[in-house]
């Protein structure tokens, strides 16, 4: 149950906030976008992902990486879709790119967690 509540949390924490990043501060982002609101709008996005994955990991704790495990499934299902299925009108590598900093973003707080974990052993 509790890794129900943490990938619930997460998601919903990753969607609320991309939505405020993309949407709500920068008005759209796509590979048109000035740089600025691409650099910006991209490490807000990244961040999002970031946030996500710490409200999983702080629900869970260092007992489980199954929430993250199943929000990158969702992340890569969703990016799947809108890529392939609904068709975007950005290019592929701009699609892929988005994808892939919302995945290292939801693994960041995981990674560093074990490399902490790791530096304290020695």
């Amino acid at each position: 149950m509790i890794i129900i509540a943490a990938v619930v949390a997460g998601e919903a924490t990753l969607v609320l906030l991309i939505t405020l990043v993309q949407e709500i501060i920068f008005d759209g982002i796509s590979s048109e976008s000035p740089f600025a609101e691409l650099f910006l709008g991209g490490l807000g996005t990244f961040l999002s992902a970031v946030a996500a994955g710490i409200v999983a990991y702080l629900i869970v704790g260092k007992k489980t990486v199954t929430p993250h495990i199943i929000i990158s499934i969702l992340v890569f299902i969703e990016s799947t879709y809108l890529i392939f299925i609904r068709g975007s009108s950005d290019p592929l590598w701009f699609d892929l790119l988005a994808a892939l900093s919302l995945l290292i973003g939801i693994w960041t707080i995981v990674i560093y967690s074990n490399r902490r974990k790791n530096v304290e052993q020695l």
